[in-house]
């Protein structure tokens, strides 16, 4: 199943608590990229954050993987998971 995740790091967290846990996230994120868990991973434009979509077996699968990411562990990252079905929009295309 694939899960699109929206991230945010809210307004009102400190930098200086922020910083030391960026490159533990960064590593943590490239072994769910090498895992094949996340597929694709943008930054969001328009707050800190991150836009991923990840590949899970379940939703469970995927929010354990969300959750062992350093900030989320700290209570830094706001998240939420939105599960994806197929588009089947284009039938009408084809109705009679």
């Amino acid at each position: 199943m694939q899960l699109v995740l929206l991230a945010e790091i809210p307004e009102t967290t400190p930098v200086e608590k922020l910083s030391p846990l960026l490159k533990p996230e960064s590593l943590r994120a490239w072994e769910l990229y090498a895992a094949g868990t996340f597929r694709w991973i943008l930054a969001r434009g328009d707050k800190r954050g991150v836009v991923a979509m990840i590949e899970a077996k379940a939703l469970a699968e995927a929010k354990s993987a969300v959750d062992s990411l350093p900030l989320v562990k700290e209570g830094m990252l706001e998240t939420h998971l939105i599960p994806c079905t197929p588009y089947t929009g284009f039938e009408r295309l084809f109705a009679k």
